[in-house]
């Protein structure tokens, strides 16, 4: 009773104090010369899916391969329930206002990217407390499989992998899949082209990188939390660059980076010769569920 009194009182204080942004003479109302918006980009693109067409042509334009991606829903329905997912992950699907749909669902997306053998290394990036590297151990029957994270001591240790994610302790041409789900966008400043540069070293040739959802939107945009990195004491690193639009979202979270096209090739592509980027267009998401906002998933793919 008392731990929900506490946060009760911590959302009022938060919620009110975001409230105050826009008057508020602490907070910045412009950067890089453009007026800090509010709100997500990505409910622009989930309320007006012309967005995405669009986004798609500038993709295309760019030279960068566009697929489109169905998802099989009662093959998703049948992956949950074999999966055996533990109640304290979002409840285990069985409270709606968790988010154990949206997470299971772009698990089962990236086994349809995944072909691993027994004898492959495989890790979760990211992963929280996730189970889905012991998922992939059934599925493939894969032994060495991790789940990486910031929250776990750094190094290896059995099967958790700590530090950030630029600093995996692999040789060259070792790893053969990488899965991130909601994360790469919450690498800050320049941490997701070390990232990249990293994992374009220890990949396998073949090996990928796979991101579900890749966050795109038609502007590069930035969100933070202001509110929140405030009470959690947390110095919000954003990128060194005048392109991104700052945005202020009231959705508990230090920060989320959403790549434009011109960003995706500055900070990564261009940055990467040898990965190979295929964007798939998921078709049917809200289909799964009403509030499913997995619209694309990137794969990266090492070419030599």
């Amino acid at each position: 009773m008392l731990y929900n009194l506490v946060k009760k009182g911590y959302h009022f204080t938060h919620d009110t104090a975001f409230d105050s942004l826009k008057w508020n003479p602490f907070f910045a109302k412009k950067k890089n010369n453009k007026a800090v918006k509010y709100g997500h980009v990505s409910v622009e693109h989930l309320e007006n899916p012309k967005l995405d067409d669009e986004l798609v042509e500038h993709l295309q334009s760019a030279g960068i391969a566009v697929d489109d991606f169905e998802i099989n829903i009662p093959e998703y329905q049948s992956y949950v329930k074999e999966s055996n997912y533990p109640d304290s992950y979002f409840g285990g699907g069985k409270d709606e206002k968790q988010n154990f749909v949206e997470k299971t669902l772009e698990h089962y997306v990236s086994t349809k990217f995944m072909d691993l053998k027994e004898d492959a290394v495989f890790i979760d990036m990211a992963a929280c407390t996730s189970p889905f590297y012991q998922i992939i151990q059934k599925k493939y029957g894969v032994k060495t499989a991790y789940q990486q994270d910031l929250i776990y001591e750094k190094g290896i240790n059995g099967h958790q992998i700590g530090g950030y994610g630029h600093e995996l302790p692999f040789k060259e041409n070792s790893i053969d899949a990488i899965t991130l789900h909601c994360s790469i966008e919450h690498f800050e400043g320049n941490s997701d082209m070390l990232f990249f540069k990293e994992m374009e070293r220890q990949l396998k040739v073949g090996g990928k990188i796979i991101i579900l959802p890749f966050y795109l939107a038609y502007e590069y945009t930035i969100h933070v939390d202001p509110i929140y990195n405030v009470l959690k004491n947390h110095k919000v690193v954003l990128d060194d660059n005048q392109r991104f639009r700052l945005r202020y979202a009231n959705w508990y979270q230090f920060y989320s980076r959403h790549y434009d096209v011109k960003a995706l090739n500055d900070r990564i592509l261009n940055q990467c010769p040898n990965l190979e980027l295929t964007v798939y267009q998921v078709s049917n998401f809200r289909a799964v569920h009403p509030k499913s906002y997995l619209r694309f998933v990137g794969v990266f793919q090492k070419k030599k």
